[in-house]
């Protein structure tokens, strides 16, 4: 899709202007793992909310999100959590929230970041403060899709998930 192929190309000449690499940008958090698509797939099912229309609802002191950029049949750039684009995220207050963030965009790392600054986003987002969240992604290698997991305890309010990476969150890219 021409637009598509727009938006990644307009992201990667941004982040090169600032002297950001997309593809080398280094992750605030260390352990990001590898994993097959099958793994994926069996990440994606751990998802414990409950879907209606465009609202993923979760209930319990625990719960477990599991979110995606960029799966095949979602636009780019996006999120899909339950199998819903850029949803919102119903979440008790002082649940434990364990969020697993995957990427499985092969040309571009990512973030998944939690913030109370809603939209618009800038398309160099400068987004503070962060609350929570994962960094910047790698870029997957051939053959695996970049993950890892973090712990969220939010406090009663209206939260936004955004990526960090320049273009993404003002093109659609948060929840």
């Amino acid at each position: 899709h021409k637009g598509r192929h727009v938006a990644a190309g307009l992201s990667t000449i941004l982040a090169a202007a600032l002297g950001i690499s997309t593809a080398m940008a280094a992750p605030l958090d260390t352990s990001w793992k590898m994993a097959t698509l099958p793994q994926v797939k069996a990440l994606l099912a751990k998802d414990s909310g409950k879907v209606s229309g465009k609202t993923v609802t979760y209930s319990g002191k625990t719960v477990h999100v599991v979110a995606a950029a960029v799966l095949p049949g979602f636009p780019f750039p996006s999120f899909e959590i339950h199998d819903v684009k850029n949803p919102t995220l119903d979440i008790p207050a002082g649940a434990n929230v364990d969020i697993t963030f995957i990427n499985t965009n092969k040309g571009f790392g990512h973030s998944l970041d939690i913030t109370k600054k809603g939209p618009p986003y800038a398309v160099m987002p400068v987004i503070d403060p962060i609350i929570a969240g994962t960094g910047f992604s790698p870029v997957p290698k051939s053959g695996g899709f970049g993950y890892t997991d973090f712990t969220w305890r939010p406090a009663a309010g209206t939260y936004y998930y955004v990526c960090q990476i320049p273009g993404h969150a003002a093109t659609g890219m948060f929840g």
